[in-house]
Order: structure tokens, then C-alpha cells, then sequence
């Protein structure tokens, strides 16, 4: 070889000036998607987290948010509620996921595990609850339970009557931490329910059989046997329901506050939109997602570790088994009676009943001849009404779309594409679980009321309040996405990137379609749960775009008229009874045509 070869080869080798512009630009056409998808869902996530961090540091207003200060987290821990609230907020959230999980494993046992009569009529009426709002099953409550107007009170103080006993009210007072807690414990098994059945459902008999054949009883194989084998599914339900219940406004505020009993959030709600004292609403949040974002960390470290130590089901030899309850069959259908007595037929007839009457009062057989549907008619003609049900059908239809395609698109990046940074993706956007709903309404406010914000003109509009609700159920959809998404193989998909096809044309032609019914099962359960929320409205809302929940709030608790509420409460029910009905009908057909 020549030296001038030589010193050719060994040169470095000069490429063309357009070559790296060409490969950048071929760089971002194969990651736009990507970085576009993972810039929403930061918007959607982050925005609320910063800002609230933000602003809890300022002295100022939205508008003027000010210079920046200390002096919230010392008005915050000096102030005198903060310790009663956030002790209050602890005792409440741990007594009803302790009552609630403990009655919705109960159930699941029963109707899974064993011959109780009437196990599919059951099945079905346990998850009734979950069309009534929790703000209506706490307006019922006050009219079964007020100490003065309450039915079950004058009842029972008609009844002391007979033997010498005179109230003036009374015995039981709803308005109260106790009152509280029985509500929302009732309310909040039929969600925990679902989770459990599963667990009961697919769990080995064999251990439960043997422990039977050597002669032990019933009760003693449920305590040693059962439930170890479900403690991964209570852990997980467990520590899902606390997340939840601390985050709860509607309860604490119809129930709570006029006892004056306040928890965090109804303090947050307070301190920002009654007393407009965002900075100390912001510290008192950063407080809250202190506590609530440790919960996550707990719900990884212990479900997931504590998940593989147990053997839910075997492969071979697995077949259902029923326990004999023997004469305590019926006794088991009786309590579950009760259950469903006191959660759906008590608090929805005492709303029928009060919507049906010009003016409240309780049941009597001289009242029958008052009864009317005038209430019913306004609702279609009372203008605050019929604005707030269109508002809220848009915020509903808006909320689901725009959630579910943002975390269908996750999915497909985090399971499909695999692309870096996947599992972080993934992990943010399981982090607006342990954000409370109302503190996502300060957040959001604090920002786009912000002077480098306000150009966006979306405070006051529906948009924030998508925004918010996207916030919310943001982790549920992925976990919906994920999971179906996951099951779900790449043949086709394959198929359409050798022909040729670009990948979102193969993602909204072939892999959405085949997702399809579960993105319309995740749709209907956001658009029922967006159409009853209360916290968020309850911050976000003005005049202009006032909700059904609002709406109901309003006439409840400041015009005080129980039976046009009553109204449209019955109202709300059978909307979000049809929506979870259209929902069982198109997860059980799949689309597929049968039912």
C-alpha cells in the first residue's frame, strides 16, 4: 500500500454537512410521537403538582401571586384546626376503609365462596351503590337521621313515647365524625367489593378442602385459611380504599362541617374559596400530598412485595368450591339484606319520597294527598338546571375522550413501543392517585389565574375543569389501558409495519380497534364519575359553568330546598344507573354481538 493510501485510510472521515441535519431530522420524526405524548401527560400531571408547590411559597392572589414567603406553612402549623383536621382526617379515612373492606370481603365470601340463597340477585344489588353519588347518600342520611326532621328519629321517639320516654330529638345524630364514617363505609363496599370478588373467585379450594375433611368449622377455615390466602388482594384493596378516603369532600361537607367537624380537605375548601387565603390553601395541600404520595410508596413496597408470597390459584386440579352454610344460609342472605336495606332502598326511598312533595316533610299517611311531580317538571324548565346538565354532559363526554386517548397512548408507548423511559412514564401516571381532588382545584386555579397563564382564558370554562378531572382519573385509565393492552397480541400490528403502514395508522386502525370495548368500558366509568363529582365543581365553578353537582349542592345547602334537590338527585341515579347497565352490557359483549 502507498503511503498517500495509507494516510487515506487512516484519515477520519469527513461527512457531508446535510448528513447530521438529515439524521436529526430522522430522529425526530421516529420520536415526535413520543415526546408529544409524554409532554401531554406531563402537562396533564405536573402542572398541578409545581404549581401547588409553587404557590404555597407565595403571599399574593392567582393574579398577583406575589413575592415569596415562609409564612403559609407557619400559618398552616400554627394554626389551632390543623391538628384536630388532620387527626380527624386520619380517623376517618382508616375506620371506613376498615369497615368498608371488611363488609365488601364478607359479601365477596359470601356470594363466591359459599350457598347462600339468592347469589346472583345479591351479586347484582351490591354494586347498586355506585350510582349514588356520595353527596346523595349523605342527603339522605340527613333526612333519615336529623336529629329533628330525621325519620328513624321520630320513629323512634314516637315509639319511647309509648313507654314514658319524651325527646324533644334525637336519639341519633348523622351530623357527626360517627355519622360520617357509617355513611361513607356503607357507600364505599360496593368498590371494594369488586376488587375482592375476584380474589375469592379465582383462588385454590384445596387448602380450604382439606382443612374441612380433617373437621374443622366453617368460621375457623375462614380465619386461618381464607383469609391468609387473600391478603394480597386485602392489601391492595386496603390501602386503595385509604388513598380514596382521604381524598373525600362530599361527606365531610354535608355532614361534617355543619357539626363543625373539618378534615383536610374540607379545610383546603374552605381556606381557598371561602376565605380566598390561596397561599394557606396551597401549604395545607402540600401537607396533604406529603401524606398522600407516601401512601403510594407504601402501596408498591407492601402489595407488590407481599404479592408474591401467595398462591392465588394452581393450575392443575383447580375447580370451584361453595362451604355449606347449612342453617346459616339464610341468616347470611338476612344480613346482606340489611346491608342493601340500609345502602340503597332506605336512602333512595326517603329521596323519592321528599322529591315528590312541594315541600319536605316526613313520610305520613296525611302527606299521600300532597304528593306531585312539579319538582320533576321544573327540572326541565328551572334555567340554573338545564344549563348545568348540558355543562355537565360536556364536561362528562369531554373528560372521558380526552382521558382515555391520552392514557391509551401511554399505554401503547409504555407496552407496545417500549420506548425509554417507559416505566416512568408509567409511574406518573399512576402519581394523580395520591392527589386529592380537591387539591388539584387549587392547583389549577393558582396557575391559569397566574399573570404568565391568564392569556389561555380557560378559568371559568369547561376546560379546567377536564383538566382537572383528566388530573383524577388519569390513573385509572392507564391501569385500564395497560392492562388490556397487555393482553393484546402484536400479530396484526406486525402485519401492518412490514406492509409498509405507519405506526399511527396501524395504532388507530388496527390497535385501537381491537381495544376497543375495554376503551368504551373506561369511557362510561369516567364520564359517570365526572357527571357526580362534587370537589372538583365545587372549587372550579362559576355561574357560567355550574354542574349538576354544584347545581344539587346549591339547592340543598344554600336555597335549603330538599325536594327539588331530592329531584334531581333521583334524577342524577337513574342517569348513572343507565350509564353502568350500557357499561355491563358492552364488557360482557365485547362488541362481539352477543350478550
Amino acid at each position: 500500500m502507498t503511503a498517500t493510501g495509507q494516510l487515506l485510510r487512516g484519515a477520519p472521515s469527513v461527512r457531508p454537512a446535510g448528513e447530521g441535519v438529515l439524521r436529526g431530522w430522522n430522529w425526530i420524526k421516529d420520536h415526535y410521537l413520543a415526546a408529544v405524548i409524554s409532554l401531554a401527560l406531563l402537562w396533564v400531571v405536573g402542572v398541578p403538582i409545581l404549581s401547588v408547590i409553587n404557590f404555597s411559597f407565595r403571599d399574593g392572589t392567582p393574579a398577583a401571586p406575589g413575592s415569596l414567603t415562609l409564612q403559609n406553612y407557619r400559618d398552616a402549623y400554627g394554626n389551632p384546626q390543623t391538628g384536630p383536621a388532620l387527626l380527624n382526617t386520619v380517623i376517618y379515612a382508616v375506620a371506613v376503609s376498615v369497615v368498608s373492606l371488611t363488609l365488601a370481603t364478607l359479601f365477596a365470601w359470601l356470594l363466591e365462596r359459599t350457598d347462600m340463597p339468592f347469589r346472583n340477585v345479591a351479586w347484582v344489588l351490591m354494586i347498586l351503590p355506585i350510582a349514588m353519588p356520595g353527596m346523595l347518600s349523605s342527603m339522605a342520611w340527613i333526612l333519615m337521621l336529623s336529629k329533628r326532621i330525621g325519620v328513624i328519629n321520630i320513629m323512634i321517639r314516637n315509639l319511647l313515647d309509648v313507654f314514658g320516654a319524651h325527646l324533644t330529638e334525637g336519639p341519633f345524630n348523622i351530623y357527626s365524625l360517627h355519622g360520617m364514617i357509617l355513611v361513607e363505609s356503607l357507600r364505599g363496599s360496593s368498590t371494594l367489593f369488586l376488587m375482592m370478588v375476584a380474589a375469592f373467585r379465582v383462588m385454590d379450594p384445596a387448602l380450604e378442602e382439606a382443612a374441612s375433611i380433617s373437621g374443622i368449622r366453617n368460621s375457623r377455615v375462614f380465619r386461618k385459611v381464607t383469609l391468609p390466602l387473600v391478603t394480597p388482594a386485602l392489601l391492595a384493596a386496603g390501602t386503595y380504599a385509604l388513598m380514596g378516603n382521604l381524598d373525600d369532600l362530599d361527606t365531610p361537607l354535608l355532614l361534617g362541617v355543619p357539626a363543625g367537624v373539618f378534615l383536610l380537605p374540607t379545610l383546603i375548601w374552605f381556606t381557598a374559596s371561602q376565605n380566598s387565603a390561596w397561599g394557606l390553601s396551597s401549604a395545607y395541600t402540600t401537607i396533604f400530598l406529603v401524606i398522600t404520595l407516601a401512601m403510594v410508596v407504601v402501596y408498591y413496597r407492601v402489595v407488590i412485595r407481599k404479592a408474591g408470597n401467595f398462591a392465588m390459584i394452581t393450575g392443575k386440579g383447580y375447580r370451584p368450591r361453595r362451604m355449606r352454610l347449612g342453617r346459616w344460609r339464610f341468616a347470611a342472605l338476612g344480613v346482606f339484606l340489611t346491608y342493601f336495606l340500609a345502602t340503597i332502598a332506605l336512602p333512595l326511598g326517603i329521596l323519592v319520597w321528599a322529591s315528590l312533595l312541594p315541600s319536605y316533610e316526613p313520610p305520613s299517611v296525611d302527606a299521600l294527598h300532597r304528593l306531585t311531580f312539579s319538582n320533576y317538571h321544573e327540572l326541565l324548565h328551572a334555567p340554573q338546571i338545564v344549563s348545568s346538565i348540558w355543562n355537565t354532559v360536556k364536561l362528562a363526554v369531554f373528560t372521558a375522550f380526552a382521558t382515555m386517548i391520552l392514557a391509551f397512548l401511554v399505554a401503547w408507548l409504555v407496552v407496545r413501543q417500549r420506548v425509554r423511559g417507559g416505566l416512568a412514564l408509567d409511574a406518573i401516571s399512576f402519581l394523580p392517585h395520591a392527589i386529592p381532588s380537591v387539591a388539584i382545584g387549587v392547583a389549577l386555579i393558582s396557575f391559569y389565574l397566574n399573570p404568565w397563564t391568564r392569556w389561555t382564558q380557560i378559568y371559568g370554562t369547561i376546560a379546567i375543569m377536564v383538566l382537572a378531572l383528566m388530573t383524577r382519573f388519569m390513573a385509572f385509565a392507564t391501569r385500564t389501558a395497560n392492562s388490556s393492552m397487555t393482553q393484546l397480541g402484536n400479530e396484526l400490528e406486525e402485519a401492518g409495519y412490514v406492509s409498509g403502514v405507519g405506526k399511527l395508522r396501524v395504532l388507530f386502525r388496527i390497535t385501537f380497534r381491537l381495544l376497543s370495548p375495554a376503551f368504551v368500558a373506561g369511557w362510561i366509568w369516567i364520564a359517570a364519575h365526572s357527571i357526580k363529582n362534587l370537589s372538583v365543581p365545587l372549587l372550579l365553578a362559576t355561574p357560567s359553568n355550574g354542574t349538576i353537582a354544584t347545581t344539587l349542592y346549591f339547592y340543598w345547602q344554600r336555597k335549603a330546598d330538599f325536594s327539588l334537590a331530592s329531584a334531581l338527585g333521583v334524577a342524577l341515579v337513574a342517569a348513572l344507573a343507565l350509564l353502568a347497565i350500557f357499561a355491563r352490557r358492552v364488557i360482557s359483549s365485547g362488541f362481539s354481538g352477543q350478550e
